[in-house]
């Protein structure tokens, strides 16, 4: 069965987060009954949904996620259902207008944040896993990352003048806007053909017995180096390392060579991901975690600073 978009009603029917997490336990209680599921223990860690191990009614085990609206999620299971084989979960039934999907249960699903494996392995691996989401045949359904990126950028630039005198007591100003132009010119050029994750962080990178699966997608098409970021960033910490710029650099060519992506766009996506992380922050008015990531979008601009004067990667 060919998947669908969820249904956007939806994304304006909740007035509130909460409304939605009121709603959630009935949608969740309906999908049970009406799909024959026994109820297991709940996945935590996800903001975007309600994740619930369950039984399907011949005894296999399943995974059942209720989704919260929004626009990033509306493609989920279009995109989900065309990357290839083996590289994500697969989708067994789903209801658009709940946001429900009923999918494959990945064994073990230890995330990769989680997981024993060495950071060089690890970026190695998900490097792979990558390639092979990007090389997916584009659907329909799917936004294109220009589009999204040029949405991005022109929000964080209504929300700039609001957001100085954070910036420039993070002494960031500079660093945002100059990231914000970045995006602004990686969302008009570029590879246009390719899958996006989207959200391509360690948390949504699964082990299963045959490899790396990944999920939780906010899908686009466009640029694969746009995926490297979070990836980079988050895997084994850099920021708290004694050298975060040396440690990006060092994992951001391990990465972009695994994947099969170009390290210098990867680097122009990374810090200009950086900058849209730190006005995301202020919008949300948690200014410490825009100050975290003030001295991460530093870092990255010092690994593309190195990568343009030929002393980088």
């Amino acid at each position: 069965m060919q998947r669908r978009a969820f249904e956007t009603a939806a994304i304006t029917g909740y007035g509130s987060r909460a409304s939605w997490d009121a709603a959630a336990v009935e949608i969740l209680a309906v999908m049970l009954e009406r799909w024959e599921l026994a109820p297991g223990a709940v996945f935590s860690g996800g903001y975007a949904a309600t994740v619930l191990a369950v039984t399907r009614s011949d005894g296999t085990p399943a995974v059942l996620k209720i989704g919260f609206p929004h626009a990033e999620g509306v493609p989920e299971a279009i995109a989900l259902e065309a990357w290839p084989a083996g590289t994500a979960p697969v989708v067994l039934r789903q209801d658009p207008w709940t946001w429900s999907m009923l999918l494959e249960r990945i064994e073990p699903g230890v995330p990769l944040s989680a997981a024993d494996t060495g950071v060089d392995a690890a970026l190695q691996a998900a490097g792979k896993l990558l390639a092979r989401i990007a090389a997916a045949e584009p659907v329909f359904g799917i936004p294109s990352l220009r589009s999204v990126a040029q949405a991005y950028a022109a929000a964080a630039r209504q929300r700039f003048d609001a957001h100085r005198p954070n910036l420039d007591e993070f002494e960031a100003t500079e660093l945002v806007a100059a990231g914000l132009d970045e995006l602004e010119k990686l969302a008009g050029t570029g590879i246009e053909t390719s899958m996006v994750h989207g959200d391509f962080n360690p948390g949504n990178i699964l082990q299963s017995a045959a490899g790396l699966v990944a999920v939780d997608p906010k899908a686009m098409i466009g640029d694969p180096a746009y995926d490297l970021w979070p990836l980079v960033s988050q895997l084994g910490s850099p920021a708290d390392r004694p050298d975060p710029q040396g440690t990006l650099a060092r994992q951001l060519a391990i990465a972009a060579d695994a994947a099969g992506v170009d390290p210098v766009r990867a680097a122009r996506w990374s810090f200009a991901r950086s900058a849209l992380n730190v006005s995301w922050y202020l919008d949300e008015r948690q200014p410490r975690l825009a100050a975290r990531d003030a001295e991460l979008l530093r870092a990255w601009a010092g690994v593309l600073a190195g990568i343009r004067t030929g002393t980088g990667i």
